[in-house]
């Protein structure tokens, strides 16, 4: 028998490391201006997840000039982010009968996965639009998380994840505050912590007026924090559904993890990783 004291307490960590907060940002359409934002995000350690209509690429083999990406950039460009589905070609889906919605999701999903070559598993809503026959449409195929346009201050986890809404959008302002000065006055509450959630579209930034200055100001406090996770969507998800596997011994002197995501466990106040696939003593 062990003789080693088990720790009195032992709770699941939110995020990965004890982290604090989670940021994660959501784009959608694939667009040439993805292009400068993933360049400011991969030198600032902002991680994103990209919403694409596959049929709407262009398909010549070279990068594109304007408007929609060429199929060719594709891969290269969100490599280190996530590729989501936004339907092949950005429909209302309330809109269409339940196989169209299917088709719409799935030769989406199936032409990103050749692509980018993993499981495409996320989503986002063209315009926003849905509907509860739309919501079992997804789940019936195997759908993780859908976001949409919609707003809350406690975004995650939600009760609907495919009805998923964003703390706000890239532009939304509130109390007189934008994106940046909101986490900024949140981080300044000690006892705040959870998931920071933006969504928008790269062209905002370009079109109608030069705003790119702005991507700065308001994503700069974002970044770069040493108590902040910053995550694609469905890394967020699949650590949520990663918590809710691992295992604590009733004894409390070890822990499995059974999913394929490290998870953090606090041990009498120490942070201990249970590797995947995993048992740890505690």
């Amino acid at each position: 028998m062990d003789s080693t004291p088990a720790p009195k307490r032992v709770e699941i960590a939110r995020f990965p490391g004890n982290k604090r907060f989670a940021v994660t940002t959501s784009w959608d359409d694939g667009v040439i201006e993805d292009r400068p934002l993933i360049e400011w995000m991969n030198a600032n350690g902002l991680k994103g997840t990209f919403n694409l209509n596959s049929q709407t690429f262009k398909n010549v083999g070279k990068p594109s000039t304007e408007g929609r990406l060429d199929l060719s950039e594709v891969e290269r460009l969100y490599r280190g982010h996530e590729v989501a589905i936004h339907t092949s070609t950005h429909p209302h889906l309330p809109m269409l009968d339940p196989s169209a919605v299917a088709l719409e999701v799935l030769e989406d999903r199936k032409m990103l996965e050749d692509i980018v070559g993993y499981p495409v598993r996320g989503m986002a809503y063209p315009y926003g639009t849905y509907s509860p026959r739309v919501i079992e449409i997804l789940r019936a195929l195997g759908i993780v998380y859908c976001r949409t346009v919609e707003q809350a201050d406690n975004c995650f986890p939600p009760k609907e994840p495919l009805a998923w809404p964003a703390n706000g959008h890239m532009f939304f302002e509130k109390d007189g505050l934008d994106v940046g000065q909101r986490f900024t006055k949140l981080r300044e509450n000690p006892r705040a912590g959870g998931v920071y959630f933006i969504w928008g579209h790269s062209y905002e930034f370009a079109r109608p007026r030069d705003r790119w200055a702005e991507l700065e100001t308001r994503f700069k406090p974002l970044c770069g924090h040493s108590d902040t996770w910053y995550c694609t969507n469905l890394e967020l998800f699949d650590y949520e559904a990663a918590r809710q596997r691992v295992v604590v011994a009733a004894n409390k002197r070890t822990a499995y993890n059974p999913s394929a995501v490290t998870v953090t466990l606090i041990a009498d106040g120490k942070p201990v990783d249970v590797p995947a696939g995993q048992t740890v003593k505690l």
